[in-house]
């Protein structure tokens, strides 16, 4: 199951290297070409495939933890490797599908003068806009409230478990869980922001829209939204990355041991509670079978006796 679930690390690492690399070239041609609406294509990019794949990725690794907390019937075959690749394949899939669905949008990005013939405001842009406001608010939620249930059962198991004197197993897989909180709140932190930097994006392209259609143009009013858009959509893409750098050294704090195992071969190894409660109870009930060989060699309790033995 841990396999598992680096199988899913590795698929978002590969994703936020992508998403770095492409923002990296496009933030280059657009200083080059002085193409500054660049940013609001970038930004959307970032709300479509980039959130859609980190969402999906933590929700599969919340699914793993909580199938290797129950164990249910089958589930080895179920959550194979290759099942699990085909379940990543998917989600990159699904990703690309619902970026692509806003191809539209990103045409009137890179060219305003296409809008009413390609994308207009009220037939295609605001509906795509808060279809991706809703999705962001929606995942968020879905991602926050199902590592909250599954924690509270990884905890709920562990107290039952030091109730009924057992050996407290789920404590270690708790502990690990947690860990991995810290990419869930990191995640949170910055979508939030992520939303509400597309809410005030959508109210900003609304105004955008007026001073198009005005009959009077005030070319003040139309520089002050448009430095609006592309500063809050930069600040978007800035945090992004942010995001990633951060989830790469919270991966690399909680997980050197497993990445790097030739740091901990020098450390001093501690047996777990069950096994150590294991090898006491065996040599006290060695001792209870055996009080009077303590010091006695067992061969001589198995040896022949013989008829001199007997002899007064």
């Amino acid at each position: 199951m841990e396999a598992s679930c680096y199988s899913v690390v590795v698929s978002r690492s590969v994703g936020d290297l992508f998403s770095a690399v492409l923002v990296a070239a496009v933030s280059l041609m657009a200083n080059k070409n002085s193409a500054s609406f660049a940013v609001l294509a970038l930004f959307l990019y970032v709300t479509t495939f980039g959130f859609l794949q980190l969402s999906l990725s933590h929700i599969l690794v919340i699914v793993l933890r909580q199938i290797s907390l129950f164990r249910p019937y089958g589930f080895e075959s179920a959550f194979s490797l290759r099942k699990l690749v085909a379940c990543l394949v998917v989600l990159w899939l699904l990703s690309i599908f619902y970026a692509a669905a806003f191809a539209p949008l990103t045409t009137v990005i890179l060219d305003p003068r296409k809008a009413e013939g390609v994308c207009s405001y009220f037939s295609c842009q605001r509906p795509l806009i808060i279809i991706a406001i809703a999705l962001v608010a929606f995942l968020m939620a879905t991602v926050l409230l199902f590592y909250a249930a599954v924690a509270y059962k990884l905890y709920n198991t562990s107290v039952q478990e030091k109730l009924h004197n057992e050996p407290n197993i789920t404590k270690k897989k708790l502990k690990h869980f947690m860990g991995f909180g810290a990419h869930i709140v990191l995640y949170v932190l910055i979508c939030s922001l992520l939303l509400a930097g597309a809410i005030i994006i959508q109210n900003n392209i609304w105004l955008f829209h007026k001073v198009q259609v005005a009959e009077t143009c005030s070319l003040i009013e139309y520089l002050n939204t448009m430095i609006r858009l592309e500063t809050i959509a930069g600040g978007a893409v800035l945090l992004w990355m942010v995001r990633i750098v951060a989830d790469v050294a919270v991966l690399w704090v909680s997980e050197y041991r497993r990445l790097l195992p030739w740091i901990s071969r020098n450390e001093p190894r501690i047996l777990p509670n069950n096994q150590q409660i294991v090898t006491r109870s065996d040599s006290l009930r060695w001792r209870r079978q055996f009080p009077a060989t303590f010091n006695c060699p067992v061969y001589t309790l198995e040896r022949p006796q013989n008829k001199w033995d007997y002899k007064n």
